[in-house]
């Protein structure tokens, strides 16, 4: 009998252990087809779900999204000009696919180029700028790796500018290792480039475009991003981001759509067909904006519920107060408000003399009581200076504590 409450127990305590703990996405979207997608806020960083995120997969033309980045931070430099003339070389003419028809010799704008690689996916255009900008593919190329490095993405590394399988090259850039981004590095990439240029959505938000306008060679291009106002699967609040598709990739998609002041960033990799990889993108948006509101739980500079303050034993004041760095603002699932808590951590150590603005530890907003993926910790200050008590005063001080200690 004993023997079979053991196995019995044994039993139930291994379910338990075998139970998925539950998410801040709790549930991974079963109706999602892609074979990697994330779905990310843009101004928290908080993942809202996610399914073979850090896979490495063929990004396609969402290569172009990084190829972008390179050309908007030498515009900001102040290393390339708008309106910079670029000639058009015979490498970058015989490059086919999505294109806008270069020819060999012919000079084109940098902007110009730049509408066509974003909204047309223009591989002669992104690698016309590319050799532009750093002589020769190689070098863009490069730029392009070392870019991802300090951005935190770690499962990416690019072999050429455009997104294009190497076959598809007449003449492919000679750089070693498989052209790959996961869906996670995708969503890091359009995020940081949004915030460091978000200028950029004028030109991903174009639905349609004529190039050489008025000339025997005008071309007028729909916007790949069929998510725009006008286009067949319009989303509202969709601007950008950029689509791709090869046959190693799949159709592929990094969107982004704002209602309000909620920007939600989404990958879709690998889906079935062109319509699909919106129909799918379209899911993760209304999980987003239907399930979830953006809250802030706490406002700038002000204190943590429960936490006011912190002890400083050999401070003149005892304590100090503590407020929050920035404002805590995120998705919130709606109704559920009441299971966000707050993990306060203080530094060891803290003691006066304290100035006011000092870093005195941090704080994690946890759903059910786990940690939010995504979400970063906030760094918590000390909102008044706090001098250091003489011997005289600690002295007395604990005097009088233990008398009082006496009569409680």
């Amino acid at each position: 009998m004993l023997r079979k409450i053991s196995i019995t127990y044994l039993c139930l305590l291994l379910l338990v252990l075998l139970l998925p703990v539950q998410s801040y996405a709790a549930e991974e979207l079963p109706g999602v087809r892609a074979k990697s997608y994330i779905l990310m806020d843009f101004a928290s960083g908080v993942i809202l779900d996610e399914k073979a995120a850090d896979q490495p997969r063929p990004p396609a033309s969402m290569t172009k999204l990084m190829s972008a980045y390179i050309v908007l931070d030498k515009i900001e430099a102040g290393e390339l000009r708008w309106e910079d003339e670029v000639t058009v070389s015979k490498r970058a003419a015989a490059i086919e696919e999505a294109q806008i028809h270069l020819k060999a010799g012919e000079r084109e704008t940098v902007r110009e180029l730049f509408i066509a690689m974003a909204v047309q996916s223009a591989n002669d255009a992104t690698v016309a700028l590319a050799e532009h900008v750093a002589g020769n593919e190689e070098a863009f190329v490069q730029l392009m790796n070392d870019k991802a490095r300090r951005l935190g993405m770690e499962h990416t590394h690019y072999v050429n500018a455009t997104g294009l399988d190497r076959k598809l090259y007449p003449v492919p850039p000679k750089v070693e290792g498989e052209h790959v981004m996961s869906a996670r590095d995708a969503a890091i990439l359009a995020v940081q480039l949004l915030r460091a240029h978000p200028d950029i959505l004028q030109i991903t938000a174009l639905p349609t475009y004529t190039f050489r306008k008025g000339t025997p060679r005008q071309q007028k291009v729909i916007n790949w991003n069929r998510m725009l106002p006008g286009l067949k699967q319009y989303y509202k609040g969709v601007d950008g981001l950029k689509t791709g598709h090869t046959n190693a990739a799949g159709y592929c998609f990094t969107g982004t759509a704002k209602r309000g002041d909620y920007r939600l960033v989404s990958v879709v990799m690998g889906t079935a067909s062109e319509t699909l990889r919106f129909t799918e993108t379209k899911k993760l948006f209304d999980y987003g904006f239907q399930r979830y509101q953006l809250k802030t739980l706490i406002p700038e500079f002000k204190p943590v519920p429960g936490t006011p303050s912190l002890a400083l034993p050999n401070g003149v004041e005892r304590t100090v107060p503590v407020v929050v760095e920035e404002a805590i603002q995120l998705p919130v699932r709606m109704g559920e408000e009441n299971k966000y808590q707050f993990k306060v951590t203080f530094n060891p150590g803290v003691k006066a003399p304290l100035g006011t603005g000092a870093v005195v530890g941090q704080v994690k907003v946890l759903y059910n009581g786990q940690e939010i993926k995504g979400l970063a910790p906030v760094n918590l200050l000390a909102a008044a200076h706090v001098e250091e008590a003489s011997w005289f005063r600690l002295f007395f001080r604990d005097v009088g504590d233990t008398v009082k200690s006496w009569f409680e």
